[in-house]
């Protein structure tokens, strides 16, 4: 009722941009908009989204009209949200940490270091070679020890063994938290020779504990966990490497294909030429943001994409091919 006397009232529409914050009062709890100059705005309802509701970390612009707020958020001026014009989750910034500054050692200090350490190696080596001339003599004492040299090379050969299963180990967790990732960004994320990483794959192969699928000029892998009959528009694709025609794979070529352009695309616009809505694009580049794919910058009361050089080399690169038809 309140919403539909606001409709009846010719009131011009303003346009306000800030962040959500959650305030709880002694009987209830109150959603502010903070804009720029400090001013607090309490929500009281979203005209075009009836589900639609802050959100922690939220910020974004709106065109609203003033309303009268309720209860005890009647404190601070409502608004009534006429249409988003731009929103967006605040992403934390990880600073680096500051390396602390070494003092230069002289020649004279190394010396110093290193001497004890060069008689300790001395005396160590001298002793073994004097314990060694001994045991070779005593044969109640080489024949014992011959055994037991013959047991650690057998533990060697086994310690070989039981590494084959640590790299296979790795594969299957990264396949775990990364299912459908194919042949190359494997090779790079675990730091394999290509002959080792296409040893280990045949032998995960063959115990039945992954399988792989053609894509193209590329080849995925997954693990058994997941179901090998399953259609393509069914199967995971790995968040670091989007597929070209799904709706981000499409959001990255347009932001490249625009990059020239004197001001780059709003999310607004990038809802429009893409035939979405505003509330899916904003997921899509949130998420691509956190991933270091695209990053925002505002530009009066709009924030504006583009890519960065990792996406930049992604979209670019042989393995990213669009589709066409």
């Amino acid at each position: 009722q309140p919403v539909a006397q606001i409709n009846e009232q010719n009131v011009e529409p303003l346009q306000i941009g800030g962040d959500w914050n959650y305030v709880t009062t002694s009987t209830q709890g109150c959603w502010l908009l903070t804009d720029s100059e400090g001013i607090e705005h309490n929500f009281v309802a979203h005209m075009k989204d009836g589900g639609w509701s802050p959100q922690p970390g939220l910020s974004g612009s709106y065109s609203v009209e003033v309303s009268k707020s309720t209860g005890a958020c009647s404190t601070w001026s409502g608004i009534v949200i006429l249409q988003t014009l731009d929103e967006t989750e605040t992403v934390p910034q990880i600073s680096n940490p500051v390396e602390p500054t070494i003092a230069k050692s002289t020649p004279v200090d190394e010396i110093v270091e290193l001497a004890p350490a060069t008689v300790t190696v001395v005396a160590t080596t001298s002793l073994s070679i004097i314990g060694l001339l001994y045991l070779g003599n005593t044969e109640w004492i080489r024949i014992p020890a011959l055994q037991v040299g013959i047991g650690l090379v057998g533990m060697v050969r086994r310690n070989g063994e039981h590494d084959g299963e640590y790299q296979r180990g790795r594969i299957m967790g990264y396949l775990a938290a990364n299912p459908g990732v194919h042949f190359r960004a494997l090779l790079g994320a675990l730091s394999m020779s290509n002959g080792q990483l296409t040893h280990h794959l045949k032998h995960l192969e063959g115990d039945e504990r992954i399988w792989r699928r053609k894509d193209g000029r590329l080849v995925r892998f997954y693990p058994a966990t997941i179901q090998s009959n399953l259609g393509v528009d069914e199967l995971p694709i790995p968040l670091l490497t989007p597929d070209p025609n799904s709706l981000q794979g499409k959001i990255l070529r347009l932001l490249d294909a625009t990059e020239n352009d004197i001001v780059n695309l709003s999310q607004k616009e990038l809802a429009i030429r893409l035939k979405a809505s505003q509330q899916l694009i904003s997921h899509h580049l949130r998420t691509l943001e956190k991933f270091g794919l695209v990053e925002r910058e505002k530009v009066g009361m709009r924030y504006r994409y583009q890519l960065t050089r990792e996406a930049i080399f992604l979209v670019n690169s042989n393995e990213y091919d669009i589709s066409t038809e």
